[in-house]
């Protein structure tokens, strides 16, 4: 099939080149008016021809008016069922799909698309990050494509699918596959084919939270057990815990962790919070958190947990080369 638009394509470039050639020789115009004559005929445009013609020539215009018409409304359908199928072929789409996932850089890989993938790829996607959804299952892929999501539909404890995903280049992985055995095989393949991402597992106990850690995850989340603490929190601090939990965020007040852009290197907390009016809480360094000075220096590779108006928030992450400015 791909081969025939190529092969019709040589035919009419085959046909111009031999009405060219007969129209010299019947009719002994110059070659200009020779394939002025012909693409006028096998286009049938009709603008009248470059002389008188003779019965042989007219014979052969004829000749080549049917054969290039056929040839030219072939090939034009031909081209138009293959850009149908092109753009509703699911093999296609897949493939677009993919082409789109290998130009992708420090993106997140959510494997398993259940209840809790969905919950994390919306939050990720809400954050502005590029988002790889992986998951055995196409219906269930099918919505977050509407969200915007990369979809690659694979089994993710295969490491080809993870290579497929782009692991190799992404900055974090999450797997929350409703299987232990199946979050783990991920972790260690994950951290095999990328040391350097950040691996957030998925466990149903402790023993097996106990393996993940072991196999690399950087973090271990117990859903059940995360819920209950939740629960629990609200109960006997609500305020607080939708503070802490992110419930609370508006134009007056905001709290969020960020990574300390270049601009900030080598300014002291006090610099911070007097220009962009914003409060840091909290400085996380070398995996330990500090409680924040003002004569504090933030350092390259630190990250501040913030908080303030979200005008004043913004100010921070987005601070400019020169140093932040007033929000």
């Amino acid at each position: 099939m791909t081969r025939r638009p190529a092969v019709l394509l040589a035919l009419i470039a085959g046909l111009v080149v031999s009405g060219t050639v007969g129209y010299r020789v019947l009719e002994g115009w110059s070659w200009l008016d020779c394939l002025f004559m012909t693409a006028m005929t096998l286009t049938t445009v009709g603008y009248g021809t470059p002389g008188d013609l003779h019965t042989d020539g007219k014979v052969f215009s004829v000749v080549l008016m049917l054969v290039g018409i056929g040839l030219m409304l072939y090939l034009l359908t031909l081209l138009a069922e293959t850009m149908l199928r092109t753009v509703t072929d699911p093999g296609a789409a897949r493939r677009r799909r993919e082409r789109r996932i290998m130009s992708l850089k420090d993106h997140t890989i959510v494997c398993g698309y259940g209840q809790v993938g969905e919950a994390v790829s919306v939050a990720l996607r809400g954050a502005r990050r590029e988002v790889v959804v992986v998951d055995h299952r196409p219906e269930h892929l099918e919505w977050a494509q509407t969200l915007g999501l990369h979809t690659l539909v694979g089994d993710a404890t295969d490491e080809d699918v993870l290579r497929r995903a782009g692991i190799e280049r992404a900055a974090s992985l999450v797997t929350v596959i409703n299987s232990d055995p199946s979050n783990l095989y991920v972790v260690l393949s994950a951290k095999g084919l990328n040391p350097g991402v950040r691996v957030i597992a998925r466990a149903s106990d402790e023993s097996a939270a106990r393996k993940m850690r072991r196999a690399g995850a950087d973090e271990v989340v117990n859903p059940y057990q995360l819920s209950g603490n939740r629960i629990a929190a609200m109960m006997l601090a609500p305020r607080l815990s939708r503070l802490l939990s992110g419930d609370v965020v508006s134009e007056h007040f905001t709290i969020r962790e960020l990574s300390v852009p270049p601009a900030l290197v080598g300014r002291t907390v006090a610099d911070l919070g007097r220009e962009t009016g914003a409060l840091v809480v909290a400085i996380w360094r070398d995996g330990q958190p500090l409680r924040s000075r003002a004569e504090d220096v933030l350092r390259a590779g630190d990250a501040v947990l913030v908080a303030g108006a979200a005008a004043e928030v913004e100010a921070v992450e987005a601070a400019p080369a020169g140093g932040v400015q007033p929000a």
